[in-house]
């Protein structure tokens, strides 16, 4: 709180006039005012955007959601230009120049008019404050440029940057849009449960939670499916849906914990129905939304390029593209063992842990690695194999695969869709295989749901069910890298010491493991997470001799993270990016971490603690300014020699394989002085100090990080 605006608001009290309002009878909008006739007579209200006196008058911008409007204030017995109008009397415009400030919601009664410059303006009869702000606006009030400022204060970006404003009355405007074309077309919105007794209609991970009443674990529902073909036993022809769903998965920019989903559901469709009713759906909203079919869509890189949603889209099979793509033919590897030993040879590295996926799964992140990054325009991904797709419907021809498709728009898969499974004895089947899966540590297959196939027993139409993902048809369509751009308040770890604790302590056991004597604040950090695949792009653009060096880094960072209780994928990016300018600079130790680097994180638009993270591990340089007063901090300090060091410690290994060296390898030629010796073993033996953590336990946590990625470091 700002106290001289508090003592404005109390002034104001003083005054009888009330700081904050009941209610306000306006006449118009902003922009209905703008577009109004000279001598219009109106009462308007919005928030100060700007405010400034030019002589004997006094300027203000207002803004409400329908845009901006200009006033002018004039005392009456001053000698203004703006034409004979009585304005306020003297009192009153001495009183606003006193109390209003930048961010109050004010209203005012006055009169249309148009300056000599062509502006529309309002000459101020009359006003009152509506509501006091407290707080002085941001700094950037035209416009916050830091991303993790505008995710957790969404009505700052919203207020400041009309860009933003927009995008999300876009988004309102489609999911309107979206009903109404389900509604011409004969489909009943249904309502469907969130808490449910098993987390069935996807492959995915549930969060899972307590129901105190019934004393039973239930879940967040992570699809809108199951209960919808319900339904469609019931009796309805056609049903559609749209809400949150929840899947307990990695965060990156295109994965959203809680996201909004839209399914839909019609009896007698088989899912070439539902391709044609796609191509319609899409292309009808974006001429009511957009007023074209061809729209600007960024690239997994980034770059703006166009897609036509009109006319009829490529219809590719996942075999034939990840074929095409890789040279694998994964109906030759009838097991999960033999494809990923084709995937080995293929030096295929997937993101992911691939030990436990079973064969469907497998295949899954081997296409989104190799071939949905590059399919741009609108394309149907079809024929799925049968145990990647538990609810689908077997090919008649081919019963190794499936009646279903994939929308894939620059990269993104935007809508799932497949001719349901009605066998009830099939979807047993299969949901036992799921099972089984799932106990040899597939923790992405699907549950058993009795329930449902039950309800499959009493008979149901034939049909076919389709899902979008509507945070990410908004973002591919205004254009935006991170999902979080199209959501209003997406979660966000909590800043306040208070709820740091309460978020930590409520974690598993061993999920927090901080130095003793160590407050829990020095983990609370921004979440940059979201910039690890741009992070890795630009590592292939600016990294050669230290791309090893800043890949050991981030595993290592990454692990640690783990360890202390921290955002895995913020510390790793920070691990993989803080030696980035390095090469670029050819070693120029004085220059290094200085104004190329900071260049180079400005084409990801990275927050500036990013930055300040780096610097503070060049600690001769920038120790003063970037201190180490948090855990990533201290630990990226300790661990940037130690990685360099193992990476030689290997390379001097008669195999030059980092899973032939041990813990005590490492230790002992630390010990040495002649080997590596521009390595600073006093900053890796910080970790005692800094971490509270032995030499040993700090080595074998890095190597062992390091081995997790040995083929990338190609060790």
């Amino acid at each position: 709180m700002d106290p001289v605006r508090h003592a404005k608001a109390e002034k104001l009290r003083e005054l009888k006039r009330l700081p904050y309002a009941a209610k306000f009878d306006r006449t118009h909008t902003l922009q209905a005012g703008h577009d109004g006739k000279d001598g219009t007579k109106v009462k308007i209200a919005g928030r100060v955007m700007l405010f400034r006196e030019m002589g004997k008058l006094t300027f203000a911008t207002l803004q409400d959601h329908t845009g901006r409007l200009q006033l002018a204030f004039k005392p009456t017995s001053a000698e203004a230009t703006v034409g004979e109008e009585e304005g306020l009397s003297l009192e009153e415009y001495k009183l606003l120049q006193k109390l209003i400030d930048l961010g109050d919601i004010i209203g005012v009664a006055g009169e249309r008019f148009t300056t000599q410059k062509g502006e529309p303006t309002i000459l101020v009869k009359e006003w009152w404050m509506l509501s006091k702000a407290l707080r002085q606006p941001p700094e950037k009030w035209h416009g916050i440029s830091d991303r993790e400022t505008a995710y957790r204060q969404r009505y700052l970006d919203l207020t400041s940057n009309r860009e933003a404003f927009d995008r999300f009355m876009f988004r309102s405007n489609f999911i309107k849009a979206m009903r109404e074309f389900y509604w011409d077309n004969g489909f009943t919105e249904v309502d469907l449960p969130v808490l449910v007794n098993s987390a069935s209609g996807a492959l995915a991970t549930p969060f899972s939670t307590h129901h105190e009443a019934l004393d039973l674990d239930v879940y967040l529902r992570i699809a809108l499916e199951t209960h919808q073909k319900e339904c469609l036993i019931g009796g309805f022809d056609r049903t559609f849906a749209l809400g949150p769903v929840f899947r307990n998965e990695g965060m990156d920019p295109s994965h959203l914990q809680e996201f909004t989903m839209c399914e839909h559901y019609a009896s007698y469709w088989d899912y070439e129905d539902n391709m044609r009713f796609t191509e319609k759906m899409l292309s009808t909203l974006l001429m009511k939304t957009l007023g074209t079919t061809k729209v600007k869509i960024p690239n997994r890189e980034g770059a703006l390029i166009e897609a036509d949603f009109g006319g009829a889209w490529p219809k590719l099979s996942m075999r034939e593209v990840i074929l095409k793509d890789c040279g694998i033919d994964y109906d030759l590897f009838e097991s999960a063992g033999a494809l990923r030993k084709a995937m080995k040879d293929k030096k295929i590295e997937l993101e992911v842990d691939v030990v436990n996926l079973g064969r469907g799964n497998l295949i899954d992140q081997l296409y989104k690695k190799v071939s949905r990054p590059k399919i741009i325009s609108p394309t149907f991904i079809t024929k799925h194999p049968i145990d990647l797709s538990p609810l689908a419907r077997r090919n008649d021809e081919h019963p190794t695969i499936t009646d279903r498709f994939q929308l894939v728009v620059g990269g993104w898969e935007i809508v799932n869709a497949y001719s349901e499974l009605i066998d009830p004895v099939d979807q047993a089947g299969r949901f036992n295989s799921q099972s089984e899966a799932k106990k040899k540590g597939d923790n992405d297959a699907h549950d058993k749901d009795d329930e449902f196939i039950e309800a499959l027993e009493y008979g149901c139409p034939p049909c076919s069910g389709w899902g979008m993902g509507i945070d990410r048809i908004v973002a591919l369509l205004r254009a935006q890298e991170n999902l979080r751009d199209v959501v209003l308040f997406p979660l966000m770890k909590p800043l306040s010491k208070a709820k740091s604790i309460e978020q930590k302590t409520a974690a598993p056991s061993g999920t927090m493991e901080l130095p003793k004597g160590t407050s829990a604040h020095l983990l609370q950090h921004a979440d940059y997470g979201h910039l690890l695949p741009a992070a890795h792009g630009l590592i292939e653009a600016h990294a050669d001799q230290t791309k090893a060096h800043l890949i050991a880094t981030g595993a290592a960072m990454e692990a640690l993270a783990k360890k202390f209780g921290g955002d895995a994928q913020t510390w790793k990016v920070a691990g993989i990016l803080h030696d980035l300018d390095w090469d670029s600079l050819q070693k120029d130790a004085e220059k290094h971490c200085g104004t190329t680097l900071e260049q180079m994180l400005a084409t990801i638009k990275a927050p500036e603690e990013l930055l300040g993270d780096i610097r503070a591990h060049y600690a001769e340089m920038y120790g003063e300014k970037y201190p180490l007063n948090t855990m990533l901090r201290k630990c990226l300090y300790c661990v940037d020699e130690l990685t360099g060091f193992i990476i030689a410690v290997t390379k001097v290994r008669p195999s030059k394989k980092i899973a032939d060296v041990e813990v005590k390898s490492v230790t002992k030629k630390l010990k040495d002085k002649t080997f590596a010796a521009q390595v600073s073993r006093e900053q890796i033996g910080k970790c005692q100090e800094l971490l509270n953590m032995s030499i040993d336990e700090m080595v074998g946590i890095t190597l062992e990080a390091m081995k997790g990625v040995a083929a990338e470091l190609e060790l």
